[in-house]
């Protein structure tokens, strides 16, 4: 595939993972978080699997040692992130949510050094405080007070539980795809998440349905196959032919996106406090995901 074609998948991703918090803004006011996510990646995961059956995939059942696994993919990446995002975005700003989703990779390298005894190196551990410290300015406004007598937004606490989850969902999922692809784990994992929700929902009285409006009915066929199918898979394309590095700065969009959509779409706030957070989280990511170059070119100065 032409590098311009690779780079315009990456973009594409990136964008409509920027895009998503705000659709999902509509849909909750009519649907309940759990209700969303249910639905959502029950039809993610028949598309996958349709996708897969068209594929011819060979291994499409999993095997016994990867059923605890996926289910717990499910619990983790699934109900816990997806309920929790959408739940924060009642209480807090799209803005907030794509900027905290950026320090995914640094909570990532956090868990894997912790867990699964990956080795980071100086600058890696450098960069996860720089971009933590990022997280903490965005969610106090730099107010020590808020900090102090932890009165912190709800809906930034469950934007960061998320990337702690979906740390785990990815640090799981290390093991079950030497077993089966990239895409028949996210299916799976995503019926069996979308199950786990299911059930929660009907135990606490929180599924149901109504029907939407034109921009509500708009805003979840983007989720689905926008925000869910097509980033997916043109991330995993961008990755395969570009490399992770090279992924990672794309994912940079992201935030950007979604702060330009909360601004002119719900008139959020883009001040000095959300630049400032912005700029530390980056810096933090950057450095984690590239120490190794940051290093060599260290050396060679």
């Amino acid at each position: 595939m032409p590098q311009n074609q690779t780079y315009l998948l990456l973009s594409l991703a990136t964008i409509f993972w920027g895009i998503q918090p705000l659709c999902i803004k509509i849909l909750i006011a009519s649907w309940t978080p759990a209700s969303l996510t249910c639905l959502r990646y029950l039809l993610i995961s028949l598309i996958l699997f349709l996708i897969m059956y068209l594929r011819r995939e060979k291994k499409f059942i999993p095997p016994k040692n990867c059923i605890i696994p996926l289910l717990l993919m499910g619990l983790t990446g699934i109900a816990i992130n997806n309920v929790s995002q959408f739940t924060g975005l009642k209480y807090s700003t799209i803005t907030n949510c794509t900027l905290i989703a950026a320090t995914g990779p640094a909570v990532t390298a956090m868990l894997s050094a912790v867990f699964i005894r990956e080795r980071l190196k100086l600058l890696q551990w450098i960069g996860i405080i720089i971009s933590f410290i990022g997280v903490i300015f965005l969610i106090t406004k730099g107010s020590w007070e808020i900090l102090a007598n932890f009165q912190f937004n709800p809906g930034d606490i469950l934007f960061f539980t998320c990337q702690i989850v979906w740390a785990a969902y990815s640090i799981i999922g290390l093991r079950v795809m030497k077993h089966l692809s990239a895409i028949a784990v996210t299916a799976w994992s995503g019926l069996l998440g979308s199950i786990e929700v299911a059930l929660f929902a009907l135990c606490t009285g929180q599924l149901g349905y109504v029907n939407l409006d034109i921009a509500g009915w708009s805003s979840f066929v983007f989720v689905v196959l926008c925000g869910g199918v097509g980033s997916m898979l043109f991330w995993n394309i961008g990755v395969k032919n570009a490399g992770p590095s090279m992924a990672a700065i794309f994912s940079n969009l992201t935030p950007i996106f979604g702060m330009l959509c909360g601004a002119v779409f719900l008139s959020e706030e883009i001040g000095i406090m959300q630049i400032s957070g912005a700029l530390a989280i980056f810096v933090g990511v950057y450095i984690t995901t590239h120490s190794e170059q940051l290093k060599m070119a260290l050396h060679k100065k």
